[in-house]
């Protein structure tokens, strides 16, 4: 990841005028090298003030998915210390596995303005506008099973769900095993993916898809952004940089054996448990009463005839609660 050392210099001297001569000194290239740097910068959307005899002065970051910016005192130690970013990829999941396959560290993060072929779920397509909305794959090497990778896309969910509220206030909810929703209505989703033999994980890839500033004309009746909850634009960027430590603190509770925890969160944050739901498990229809998630991710569901259903994968729907 380049990082831009004029822009660097600008960011740390923010509130205060600085020379290009200064500059020029500091970073040892030329006036001509720095007032070429700076154009560019504009030509991105960053909002740089120029004045005589007082130098430059950064006013305002354009809300965009740069590396540079992400990556911008990140506190975290694994996740996004590598930023990939596209203005445009097929998928990020499949960047992030390219990635994967060439022996990157885990930790690499990868984002886009716009996906051509994003997906869901079940071979779903996931929409998304260009330059609205947080498009994001996270490359991990984690030591488990593969019968264990759901922990990850559950663990996920809960480090969305805590990022959003944190943000913006809006407390959304979890249908199991991958829907961030409010009020009913899809916010997010997460596709977790992984690079495995019979018996260990090589590499998981998990995707993360949040609708952050559409608003209501753009998106599906059953979804919403952030932005509709929240009554106001989301900085996508502070979203990112919130949404990346939130993943690194779950993935250290993860690796240190304590699911417990965030199987706890997640129940907290659950839509789905003590919800009469159809569970589509290949194909076979499952009916009753979700009971909630074991300590490892699967969904227990008490049966209409009483007895109870474990299933790991399937597609879950909410049924409508009956008015009193």
């Amino acid at each position: 990841m380049k990082v831009d050392k004029v822009l660097d210099f600008l960011r740390s001297s923010r509130r205060d005028f600085v020379s290009g001569e200064e500059i020029s000194k500091k970073l040892d290239v030329s006036r001509a090298a720095v007032w070429k740097d700076i154009q560019n910068l504009r030509s991105l959307g960053y909002e740089i003030e120029a004045e005589p005899h007082r130098g430059y002065r950064l006013t305002a970051i354009p809300d965009k998915m740069f590396a540079d910016e992400i990556s911008w005192q990140l506190p975290t130690k694994v996740i996004g210390r590598n930023i990939f970013s596209y203005e445009e990829v097929d998928s990020t999941n499949d960047t992030a596995f390219k990635l994967g396959k060439d022996g990157i560290k885990e930790g690499a993060c990868v984002f886009a303005e716009y996906q051509k072929k994003g997906r869901g779920r079940l071979g779903r397509r996931w929409e998304s506008g260009r330059g609205k909305n947080l498009l994001l794959s996270v490359l991990l090497r984690p030591v488990l099973s593969p019968a264990d990778v759901s922990k990850i896309t559950l663990a996920a969910a809960v480090s969305v769900a805590r990022a959003a509220r944190d943000l913006t206030g809006a407390d959304l909810g979890i249908k199991w095993p991958n829907d961030l929703l409010f009020k009913g209505r899809k916010v997010g989703g997460i596709l977790t993916e992984m690079d495995a033999e019979a018996d260990r994980v090589h590499f998981v890839v998990i995707g993360i898809g949040v609708n952050v500033n559409g608003v209501k004309k753009e998106l599906p009746p059953e979804a919403t952004s952030l932005k509709e909850i929240a009554g106001k634009t989301v900085s996508r960027l502070e979203f990112a940089r919130k949404l990346l430590v939130e993943l690194e603190r779950d993935y250290a509770v993860f690796r240190r054996g304590s699911f417990d925890e965030l199987a706890l969160e997640w129940e907290n944050l659950s839509v789905t448990s003590g919800r009469r739901i159809t569970a589509d498990v290949l194909g076979r229809k499952v009916q009753g009463q979700a009971v909630g998630i074991d300590k490892q991710g699967a969904l227990w569901i008490r049966k209409d005839n009483g007895l109870q259903e474990r299933i790991f994968a399937g597609d879950v729907t909410l049924m409508r609660q009956s008015r009193g």
